[in-house]
Order: C-alpha cells, then sequence, then structure tokens
C-alpha cells in the first residue's frame, strides 16, 4: 500500500480526524523526524471506554464522507477487513484493481470536500436570502413565526377540539414551492387519515394550533421539513414549503377506528 493513490486517501482521513473531534491539526513540521517518532507512543492511551473508539471512528468516516461515496455493505465489510488484516500485521496486497480504486476515492473524496467547502463560502449569503424571503412571506400572508421558526395562520374552527400527540386527524392539504404559487402534488392530499406522529415536524407543530374546520397556512423551513432525510422527488432540497391546510376532523388517541 505504497502508491501515491493510496497515501493520499489516508493522509485526507488522517487530516480530517482533528476536525471531527474540532481540535486544531498538529504541525507537519516533525512528522517525518526520525528523533520526534522515537517518542510516539507504543502502547494506546489507557483510560478511555471503547464507546470512545466507537464515537470516534464514527465521527472519522462521517468527516471523511464514507457515506456519500455510494458502497454497498459488501464493500464497507470488505474494507473494514482490510484494515483489520492490516491491523494484525497481514493486510492485503494492492493490485492494478485496487490502485485504480483508491485513484478513484481518492478524486471522489476531494471532490466532495470542494463542494463542501464552496457551500460553506456561500452559506452567509444564502441564510440572507431565507432570512429576507421569510420576512417577505410573513408580511405578505400575515404570518406569526413560532420559536421553532415555523410561520403561521389559523383561522378558527367550530369547536375548541385540537389534534395532540397520539390522536388521528382527517385532513386536507395544499402544498406548493417556496414561492407560493408552483403546486406540489406529490405532497398534497384530499381527507387523507393519518397519525399525528406521521406528519412532518412543522406540521405536527401547526396543526395543534388547529380546531375542527380550522383552515391554516403554514411554512415550513427545511429543517421542519424534511431536514438532513430524503426528500421527494421535484422538490428542491433543503427549500421552504408552504401548506394550507383544512382539518376535518379529530380522533383522539384510544377511542377506536
Amino acid at each position: 500500500m505504497t502508491t501515491l493513490a493510496t497515501r493520499s486517501i489516508w493522509v485526507l482521513m488522517l487530516a480530517l480526524a482533528p476536525a471531527a473531534i474540532g481540535a486544531d491539526p498538529p504541525p507537519a513540521a516533525g512528522a517525518s523526524d526520525p528523533a520526534a517518532a522515537a517518542v510516539l507512543p507504543s502502547s494506546p492511551p489507557q483510560g478511555f471506554p471503547l464507546s470512545a473508539y466507537s464515537a470516534f471512528g464514527s465521527s472519522l468516516a462521517q468527516t471523511g464522507h464514507f457515506a456519500e461515496l455510494g458502497w454497498s455493505e459488501a464493500q464497507f465489510n470488505a474494507f473494514l477487513d482490510g484494515i483489520r488484516a492490516a491491523f494484525k500485521g497481514n493486510g492485503y496486497p494492492m493490485d492494478d484493481s485496487s490502485r485504480k480504486l483508491a485513484s478513484e476515492l481518492s478524486r471522489r473524496i476531494g471532490e466532495i470536500v470542494t463542494r463542501e467547502r464552496q457551500m460553506a463560502a456561500s452559506a452567509p449569503d444564502a441564510k440572507r436570502e431565507l432570512d429576507k424571503y421569510f420576512r417577505e412571506m410573513q408580511k405578505r400572508l400575515g404570518l406569526q413565526v413560532s420559536d421553532s421558526g415555523l410561520e403561521y395562520i389559523v383561522q378558527p374552527g367550530r369547536n375548541g377540539i385540537r389534534p395532540r400527540p397520539g390522536d388521528t386527524i382527517v385532513f386536507t392539504c395544499v402544498a406548493t414551492a417556496a414561492d407560493g404559487s408552483t403546486k406540489l402534488p406529490q405532497l398534497s392530499s384530499e381527507r387523507i387519515r393519518v397519525k399525528m406522529e406521521g406528519m412532518l415536524p412543522g406540521l405536527m407543530e401547526g396543526l395543534q394550533m388547529m380546531t375542527v374546520d380550522s383552515h391554516g397556512i403554514f411554512v415550513l423551513p427545511a429543517s421542519l421539513s424534511f431536514g438532513a432525510g430524503p426528500w421527494p422527488e421535484g422538490v428542491d432540497r433543503g427549500s421552504p414549503l408552504v401548506y394550507w391546510i383544512t382539518l376535518h376532523d379529530v380522533i383522539a388517541a384510544g377511542s377506536g377506528p
């Protein structure tokens, strides 16, 4: 395992390790100094529980973007087998296919890191645009803002029964993109019956403000909709979503079908 591509992957992983724990990376000056190497510890640090090693491994894998490489479970297990074999002093030899793989992974990880840096650089501008958007929507629709960042307006219904976690609700919703006019049929439904726990966080919060036959408008930031998880096809990832909701019925938890 002496090719430049292979070394670059491990150098990148080790360089990312301090970021995983929030520490500054060590200076590179004495890294190849034999005198410095002679004083390196030859035994693992004492006093740390095994869970700490597991957490550090998870942080290193997340910071190293392993989840973004698209590996299958079998491929990742083979990767771990190679690490275990090398740890025991019996590593797998590098052949032509493994050298090509190392080069490809080095390229892909580099692209991911570059993309993240570009996104981080543009984040302040994106935040300003989002803040401007929410202010405009608040003024345009007369919305209030909850502590979570949910923007809402609710018109009263015919009784004071409000849904709570554990309840089942029947409601109609029309969802639109952030502009408030582009319909999103994949997120819209008519008289659908669901449990409250099946709702998006922002809708679950908003529905608890409603009573039967009331109408509400809710503008959900990404953190209160699909967040960091999968987003529906045709919906811009990370964008605000607007929901027009009518609550038809509330079936209290434990009251039967």
